[in-house]
């Protein structure tokens, strides 16, 4: 039987906080979705299932104890060029193939520190180099709705996991569209923040003075919870802007009857 997908992550918050459903319950559901369909699209690089499975077990003992806090026992994955300390960090190429970073980049930390679950990490073009995630030394990553397509990239494993319900937030990186594209070739969210408000320590570079790690979510409000834990001032990123990190919530609008325009001089054919 196939695992279904994931709630969102805020339909998934609220059962928590309600002790509808465990940490544990959730990583175990989500481990099994990657094991189910995975195979047919190829995102998983690396896979924490033992660490995934501790982790679900403390989040479950911070909600026991009063833990209310967004992330809390909620599974994610992450782009493989975010540096995570003990956990194999490839950026897609055989020069890293077997390296294991021993330090934790700042959005790994501040994704633990607020009690998020690390299921794994996952596929990008070669050094983030690409818009297809067909340029991993490992293989390619597949659309989850049609594997003739790509999923674009270079983030396309952290759309392709959103998209397929393994996870339903995950982080990639972007340097001139890598989280925007591959979210707009999968039907989810991408956003890709200001630069300097997230910071890049423990990011392997593509192009310091552009790259910039952004979320991927089912929803806005998912991306939204996630930009908010990773955001704000980082001494070790000389970049990262020492302004203060909004409640994004507050900022979530009704967009109906809301008229975008666009200009035509985008659009030649």
């Amino acid at each position: 039987m196939v695992a279904a997908p994931l709630p969102t992550l805020t339909e998934a918050a609220d059962l928590l906080r309600r002790r509808e459903c465990s940490a544990l319950e959730l990583t175990e559901q989500a481990l099994r979705r990657i094991d189910a369909v995975d195979g047919a699209i190829g995102a998983y690089l690396t896979r924490c299932d033992e660490s995934a499975i501790a982790a679900a077990i403390a989040a479950d003992a911070r909600l026991a104890g009063g833990d209310s806090g967004p992330l809390t026992g909620i599974p994610m994955a992450l782009k493989d060029v975010l540096i995570t300390e003990g956990v194999r960090t490839t950026a897609g190429s055989r020069m890293l193939e077997q390296f294991i970073p021993p330090y934790q980049g700042a959005v790994a930390a501040r994704l633990a520190e607020a009690g998020a679950i690390l299921l794994g990490k996952v596929n990008c073009d070669e050094f983030a180099m690409g818009s297809s995630t067909e340029f991993s030394a490992f293989g390619r990553t597949k659309h989850p709705v049609d594997p003739s397509l790509v999923p674009g990239g270079s983030s396309g494993g952290s759309a392709t996991v959103v998209a397929a319900g393994i996870t339903r937030v995950a982080l990639g990186s972007e340097t001139g569209g890598s989280v925007r594209q591959p979210a707009a070739f999968c039907g989810v969210v991408g956003v890709k923040p200001t630069y300097g408000r997230v910071s890049r320590y423990g990011l392997i570079a593509f192009a310091s003075s552009l790259d910039q790690i952004g979320v991927f979510g089912t929803t806005v409000d998912d991306a939204a919870q996630v930009l908010r834990v990773i955001a704000g001032r980082d001494p070790r990123d000389a970049t990262s802007l020492a302004a203060p990190v909004p409640n994004y919530d507050e900022r979530l609008a009704d967009l109906r009857g809301v008229v975008i325009g666009r200009p035509r001089e985008y659009f030649p054919d």
